[in-house]
């Protein structure tokens, strides 16, 4: 992989921060990582100075087309096991580029933590991600296939492992890095965004263009609008962009769209 560079960021003690599946992997293209861009994400994490991090990632073109491909009849354990294997490969391999750079990464796999009902977490085993946060480790969690008490199995974004941490673990700095500058309505982005707001851009906010069976955009932003209903502000940025993953880190920086509460 080439070599990246990033400036080194003093930060605020507990951040969660998200990384897009459409940042790490080619989303076009099943099973294929962006190089560029986990070299990228994982400079920027090596050189700005994190106390506690917890990182979660989506799973892009190792877990979309595979949940479709194996899921779509229904249960199935061998459809469940090719899903969960798509999604650690891509946990694997940003661990292991995080690893190389002396980043203190490990993974964190929802198929062994996490129980829900009817898609809603309604268990998080969360012993093993405190001790992590405890021992100055980051926890890397993913999107996953998840066994579900009501549908036998449901898949779990990203997304929702975010608002479900950010609601127990109240991290001061709640981020969501993707591969556009926030939410964009009619050519622009929106800055600032409301609950309120939210219900007068809804129909204006599409899903992603490629594969995804997790809802795209607009399932990430209705996720945020409920954090910021519970007074837990959030950013959702380009993470593709060089130098933003330490901006966000950084204390005091706005990038792409922050939602909350007013």
């Amino acid at each position: 992989m080439q070599a990246c560079v990033s400036s080194k960021e003093i930060v605020p003690r507990m951040i969660l921060l998200k990384i897009g599946g459409s940042v790490l992997t080619d989303k076009a293209r099943e099973t294929t990582i962006n190089e560029a861009n986990m070299c990228m994400v994982a400079q920027q994490i090596a050189n700005t100075r994190v106390s506690k991090l917890m990182l979660v990632h989506g799973a892009g073109s190792f877990g979309h087309p595979q949940a479709i491909k194996y899921l779509s009849e229904g249960f199935s354990a061998q459809g469940i096991w090719k899903t969960h294997a798509a999604v650690c490969l891509l946990n694997t391999i940003f661990i292991d580029e995080l690893q190389s750079k002396n980043v203190p990464a490990l993974p964190i796999h929802p198929l062994d933590h996490v129980i829900v009902d009817h898609g809603k977490i309604v268990e998080f085993n969360l012993v093993a991600l405190q001790l992590m946060l405890e021992n100055n480790v980051i926890p890397v969690i993913h999107g996953d296939v998840v066994m579900d008490r009501s549908r036998r199995f449901s898949i779990l974004s990203g997304d929702q492992l975010v608002t479900h941490l950010a609601r127990i673990m109240r991290p001061q700095k709640t981020g969501m890095g993707t591969d556009v500058d926030g939410i964009i309505y009619e050519g622009k982005t929106i800055r600032h965004l409301t609950p309120t707001d939210f219900e007068r851009y809804r129909a204006g906010i599409t899903g992603s263009g490629n594969i995804d069976v997790t809802g795209g955009m607009l399932h990430k932003v209705s996720e945020l609008i409920d954090l910021a209903k519970l007074g837990i502000s959030s950013q959702i940025f380009d993470a593709t962009k060089e130098g933003n993953i330490a901006r966000f880190l950084a204390a005091g920086n706005d990038l792409g769209t922050t939602i909350s509460a007013e």
